[in-house]
């Protein structure tokens, strides 16, 4: 039995010899233990404890004889500081004063009272020449100051390239005003009329083409007449229920129902809720 393990051995240790002559002369042997070494330098490495890099910040600090509180004296480098802060803010409040809205805000009935009288303006005209109704918003009236017009308009009565045209006011005040035609609209020339009119968001405006390249426009202000405008425009709402009111019960006649509907008269606070 000892002399069967003594020979087991024997052929195991000759066999483990040759194998590893055979890998020395293959050259693996040498890769196989720098593998090990830089596997092993690598865990030592993972466990080394990690070394802080924060420093420590040193402040100097001027030695004062005095113990009375010393005033803060602005440095050339604080003076520089706020020199530059301060044109950026007013550089940048300029440009946003430039886009902001200062003109009055239309209300609701205001706008719809502009919108009529515009439309009875625009039926008294007797000129025959062509003519439409713009509203104005903000757009129009502040920030880009653009101007674009009914595109029906633009391809049955103006051309499709720039034209130099004419807005002439009620008074006969005229002023110049380019007409871009690829994309509907006015634009040099629209802000100096805009301004110079005072013109608001919600004002009405008839542009008659009196000529191929003359606007004669006429403006209607909408915050002007506030009390009219909410009479005119209560009176056109009773005057819409009513009608409704008068269809429903004759339609209930006919039906034979003999329920009696009122109308319902709407308050001007209801209707801006509703919007």
């Amino acid at each position: 039995m000892v002399a069967l393990e003594n020979s087991y051995e024997e052929v195991r240790r000759q066999r483990v010899q040759e194998n590893l002559k055979h890998l020395k002369d293959l050259g693996i042997s040498g890769i196989s233990k720098s593998l090990l070494e830089s596997s092993k330098s690598e865990h030592k490495l993972s466990r080394s404890p990690s070394v802080s890099k924060s420093k420590k910040r040193i402040e100097i600090t001027e030695v004062r004889r005095s113990a009375r509180a010393r005033n803060h004296v602005a440095t050339y480098r604080d003076e520089v500081e706020l020199g530059e802060l301060k044109v950026q803010r007013s550089y940048t409040s300029g440009g946003n004063r430039k886009r902001l809205y200062n003109g009055r805000i239309a209300s609701y009935e205001e706008q719809v009272h502009a919108l009529n009288k515009a439309e009875q303006l625009q039926s008294d005209l007797k000129s025959g020449q062509p003519s439409f109704i713009k509203a104005m918003v903000r757009s129009h009236v502040s920030s880009c100051f653009w101007l674009g017009l009914p595109s029906k308009f633009c391809k049955d009565h103006l051309p499709l390239n720039e034209l130099k045209m004419i807005l002439e006011d009620e008074k006969g005040g005229e002023y110049d005003a380019i007409y871009i035609g690829n994309r509907t609209g006015l634009s040099g020339g629209w802000k100096a009329f805009a301004v110079d009119h005072h013109l608001e968001d919600g004002d009405a405006l008839v542009f008659e083409l009196i000529e191929p390249d003359r606007f004669k426009v006429y403006i209607i202000k909408a915050c002007e007449g506030s009390n009219q405008a909410e009479e005119d425009y209560n009176t056109d709402v009773d005057a819409k229920d009513i009608n409704q009111s008068r269809k429903k019960m004759k339609s209930n006649e006919n039906s034979g129902s003999s329920a009696a509907l009122v109308p319902h008269r709407r308050t001007r606070s209801s209707t801006q809720g509703g919007r």
